[in-house]
């Protein structure tokens, strides 16, 4: 099967986006499929853009023996509503530009959210290719975005509800990745046989226990330090002003710190905030390769998983949490639905009331004192995604989505 991909983000670029396609593309290479991916050029979530990938519209290149095709688009960093919107109009005309000339034919075309307009892209690919087009909805848009308050304006909330409704109806077939969406859209009148949920999952050869004294607390010095730690991107969903606060009424705590891993559209604030505060126990690293992400949870003593207060959220299950507990470190959540019934049924960690900063201060109280109880919870949490989160077995149950739609 000619597989044609599009993702507005793959690594080198951290993210959920950017990982669940590059192992699900991965996995089907090895299975004997063709693959190719549209991405934008490496640039995410600061705007950088690597000076290799400044002269040239399109580059070609094989990674893991997938096909990919990096297209220029607007950069911009994650944050300020026009700059992003005009981003992701940008990259919707690249990705279909060049999926028209250099993509090739396709069997069946695959779209990734959350962001819309590579769903457009997509579906209009497959007309043109005269395929399938499947769309993979990470995050209910423009829900999440129309709930965070990020647009306001009601022309073009309904816009983009309408581009919703329409890329749901037009696909072959729907993929969510947590149950609870799945449960939304057919709520909203799909059909259930056309909505397929496949979870996030994690490579366990990479994502695997490590030694806690290694690279990483020889590197930046943290010795037998309890380690809180929170490592993603620094945006407004996550609520890091919360941990923050946290930090603030963990001050007199000898040897706990705090250490936020990442980049994102608050991370200077957060980090001003630190700064006005005075808190010498919270300590800020940029973005790190991938690569790197195992040898940072295997310092933590408790990995931090936060989200806002929102109704949208009680869909979403962070795939850092299936990271956290393939490295078998404690999950402490600050989250509720899908999310914390995956906790729950793993026994990975203790959840608490998202932004309660006081719910968080007694959380790693309990923590710090008990360490044994935190080895037993990163046991369970290794032990859960061995059995249920493995994934190669869920690109398995994706391929067979593709394969059912080019059968009809």
């Amino acid at each position: 099967m000619k597989i044609l991909f599009l993702c507005q983000y793959f690594p080198p670029e951290p993210g959920a986006p950017a990982a669940r396609t590059h192992e699900h593309t991965r996995e089907w290479v090895r299975q004997g499929h063709d693959v190719t991916v549209i991405c934008g050029i490496p640039n995410h979530p600061d705007g950088e853009v690597p000076r290799a990938y400044k002269r040239d519209f399109i580059y070609e290149e094989i990674h893991d023996d997938v096909q990919v095709l990096r297209v220029w688009f607007y950069v911009t960093p994650n944050r300020g509503k026009i700059r992003r919107s005009i981003s992701f109009l940008s990259f919707m005309f690249a990705s279909l530009f060049w999926g028209i000339f250099r993509g090739g034919r396709a069997d069946v075309v695959v779209a990734t959210s959350p962001q819309l307009l590579c769903g457009a892209a997509g579906y209009l690919l497959s007309r043109i290719k005269r395929c399938p087009f499947v769309f993979e909805v990470r995050d209910l848009w423009p829900d999440q975005i129309v709930d965070l308050g990020v647009i306001r304006n009601q022309r073009i909330i309904t816009w983009l509800r309408k581009l919703e409704s329409f890329l749901y109806e037009k696909a072959a077939a729907i993929v969510t990745v947590a149950e609870a969406v799945r449960q939304k859209l057919i709520e909203r009148g799909l059909p259930p046989g056309k909505v397929h949920t496949i979870t996030n999952a994690i490579a366990l050869d990479i994502f695997a226990p490590r030694d806690r004294i290694g690279t990483m607390r020889h590197r930046y010095g943290w010795s037998e330090n309890f380690l809180v730690m929170y490592i993603g991107t620094h945006g407004m969903s996550q609520g890091l002003e919360t941990v923050i606060a946290a930090a603030e009424k963990l001050q007199d705590v000898e040897g706990l710190r705090f250490v936020f891993v990442g980049a994102g559209a608050e991370r200077e604030n957060l980090m001003a905030l630190a700064g006005e505060k005075g808190l010498e126990n919270v300590e800020f690293i940029p973005a790190q390769p991938r690569a790197e992400t195992p040898d940072f949870y295997a310092a933590a003593d408790l990995c931090l998983v936060p989200l806002k207060k929102k109704e949208v959220f009680l869909t979403n299950i962070p795939s850092k949490m299936f990271e956290i507990m393939a490295c078998a470190r404690p999950i402490l959540l600050g989250a509720e639905g899908q999310a914390r019934e995956l906790l729950e049924a793993a026994n990975a960690g203790v959840a608490y009331a998202p932004e309660d900063a006081d719910a968080l201060v007694e959380a790693v109280r309990v923590f710090h004192n008990d360490p044994d109880q935190g080895r037993l919870f990163g046991e369970n949490g290794r032990r859960y995604v061995e059995q249920h989160c493995n994934r190669a077995l869920k690109a398995q149950e994706m391929l067979d989505v593709l394969f059912s739609t080019t059968e009809k």
